[in-house]
């Protein structure tokens, strides 16, 4: 942090990766009089830090509300200045909370001092307890979410009672071919594969009855062929199922089912493609999951890796009022915890919506920590409102114990922040924007243009002169940041954050640390408008321009720069560098280049090296 910020102090909210909201540090803000709140966290904790010390908030009730109130209080100038305040709700079960005042520090500090509180408390489970149970998890290490959403499409009116649009995005060979694809043509080989819509009528349609598979897709031996396909290229095959939400058409509606609000009346849910959706109470969702009917019957048809259950971290804690299946949060929490575990036990992989932390125990990866629609935070107006700023507080408590994605689809051409963010914090990417059937069949025009502008937000779909130049756009984009991610977070997911600061005042350059030692990883980048020039151990003076970064270790090294290894260029250039032989890279004989765009030659050791695409080098670096 800058030493104003530090001075000035600010308030750490644990909501999603985390919001950094500054108490009055000089920032204008263009709305007067305003208050905001906010309620619900993902970590039971709250930090603050005023003149260089730090605090934390600890407690352990699901009736415990933090609350943030921004308030813009009158000024001489033309705009206000922001106040905050920050509160604890406590209701029915919770009785208590924790002050911690930790001396000298700042965030970095209070994630440090909450992790042994999550240990006590049983939420922090590492890699290396997972790992034992089972092995195959491994495979979600440096693996892309790449989701097919959704092979069908059905839209129903509100009342579930007249289908509007029906449309096949994907048939089940189709969605056997795209995985090929990637695998053929991208050669990505660590691929977290999900699909959608394979259900009976297509996703939020009748849950929970979920089979035959979609006959408009192909049915339930084409949708066999594809999930055996899929597996064979050493993907992990996951489904995208469904347990909160019933529809009035759905073969098993039954208000019995249903949780009740206060006054008695069925719990409503959102108004989705099936219609207006119901809640089932989450001690019926579990018995629904473990029909024959259900999961036992998709694991026998697809012999699937993983399971996806949506909206189970998502939602927040539920009361239900039924008399015949009453629910506290603490019931909610349990049941729901139920499903996580049935479902992991049937599938040995597990994840779902969002993520808390009382769910890691129970799950493998979240899908929603790590940006929504292509922004590092779901609702991008209350950060602009609060002066807030995204800081991975998730990430340096639980770094090591669970896979984490973005959610939803977002434009590829307009992502090259969103690609950094996942940079600094060292996870691959989602991919929920998939172009409809065999898309790179379709007519493109190939990267021919070099692009010098390296504030493009399309900049990671550039391919001027790299390895992906004649691939569609969509390919071009998903090869540039696998080949940055993938191998980044397989080499650091079982390595903690040890430390994140920002480098410039607008917190626009960022610099994390995984793990400790001679095998830390750092990485610097830049979502500044001008250029930022560090000095790194490894390659001297980097320059990074807008949207630049670098990536360094002692066995894989990535950067998008002006310069590296004492090499100039003349326009911003992107390369990544890894050891194939576990050697540091300085001393291996087994060094794959990939070339993305820019110049062709890049500084490994003493030599310098033309790579138009891809090369490996061998001893000497020649």
């Amino acid at each position: 942090m800058g030493a104003t910020d530090a001075a000035k102090g600010y308030v750490i909210v644990p909501v999603r990766e985390g919001l950094l909201v500054p108490a009055d540090s000089g920032l204008s803000f263009t709305h007067r009089f305003g208050t905001f709140e906010y309620e619900g966290c993902h970590m039971e904790m709250l930090g603050i830090a005023q003149g260089g010390a730090a605090a934390m908030f600890t407690w352990h009730d699901p009736y415990v509300a933090a609350q943030l109130k921004s308030t813009v209080a009158e000024s001489p100038s033309p705009v206000g200045r922001q106040r905050l305040s920050a509160s604890l709700v406590l209701g029915k079960s919770a009785k208590s909370f924790r002050i911690q005042f930790l001396g000298k520090g700042d965030y970095v500090t209070i994630a440090r001092a909450y992790r042994k509180v999550a240990q006590e408390r049983g939420w922090l489970v590492t890699w290396d307890e997972k790992l034992k149970t089972n092995p195959e998890r491994a495979k979600l290490f440096g693996a892309v979410n790449y989701k097919l959403w959704s092979t069908l499409d059905r839209r129903m009116n509100a009342e579930s009672t007249q289908e509007e649009a029906v449309h096949v995005n994907w048939t089940f060979e189709e969605s056997a071919q795209v995985a090929e694809h990637l695998k053929r043509d991208l050669k990505l080989d660590r691929v977290l594969f999900i699909m959608g819509g394979w259900i009976h009528r297509g996703y939020d349609n009748q849950h929970p009855d979920i089979l035959p598979t979609a006959p408009e897709c192909g049915g339930d031996a084409a949708f066999s062929d594809c999930a055996r396909r899929v597996r064979n290229l050493g993907y992990l095959f996951c489904l995208h199922d469904n347990y909160q939400d019933i529809y009035h058409d759905s073969p098993s509606w039954d208000e019995k089912l249903i949780m009740k609000t206060p006054d008695g009346k069925l719990a409503r849910g959102g108004h989705w493609a099936g219609g207006n959706a119901y809640l089932t109470c989450s001690q019926m969702a579990l018995d629904l999951a473990r029909r024959p009917q259900n999961l036992p019957a998709v694991k026998d048809l697809s012999a699937a890796d993983a399971y996806f259950i949506d909206t189970t971290y998502a939602a927040g804690l539920q009361e239900c009022f039924d008399p015949a299946h009453p629910l506290t949060r603490w019931d909610d929490m349990k049941w729901k915890q139920a499903l996580s575990d049935y479902a992991r036990g049937v599938f040995g992989i597990f994840g779902s919506e969002c993520g808390r932390e009382w769910a890691i125990p129970h799950s493998d990866f979240f899908e929603g920590l790590t940006g929504v629609s292509g922004r590092p935070y779901h609702d991008v107006n209350l950060m602009s409102k609060l002066g807030a700023t995204v800081v991975p507080l998730f990430e340096l408590v639980y770094r090591d114990c669970i896979a984490m994605y973005g959610k939803y689809g977002y434009d590829p051409q307009r992502a090259a922040e969103y690609v950094l963010q996942h940079i600094t914090i060292a996870r691959p990417l989602n991919y929920h924007s998939i172009p409809r059937h065999l898309y790179w069949k379709s007519e493109f025009k190939p990267a021919t243009e070099p692009t010098s502008n390296a504030s493009n937000p399309a900049l990671f779909a550039r391919a001027d002169g790299g390895w992906a130049a004649e691939l569609h756009p969509m390919d071009r984009f998903v090869k540039n940041t696998y080949e940055i991610l993938s191998p980044l977070n397989e080499l650091t997911a079982r390595m903690r954050m040890t430390r994140h600061e920002f480098l410039t005042p607008d917190r626009k350059v960022q610099q994390s640390t995984f793990g400790e030692g001679a095998d830390a990883v750092v990485v610097v980048v830049n979502t500044g408008g001008t250029a930022f020039t560090y000095t790194s151990r490894a390659s001297g003076t980097v320059e990074l321009p807008p949207y630049g970064f670098i990536a360094e270790s002692r066995k894989f090294a990535a950067f998008h720069a002006l310069s590296y290894g004492g090499l100039r260029y003349d326009a911003p250039t992107m390369f990544t560098l890894r050891s194939l032989d576990n050697r540091p890279l300085s001393r291996s004989r087994q060094v794959r280049v990939y070339h993305a765009f820019g110049s062709n030659q890049v500084r490994l050791g003493k030599a310098t090296l033309a790579v138009p695409t891809e090369a490996v080098v061998g001893a000497g670096h020649s």
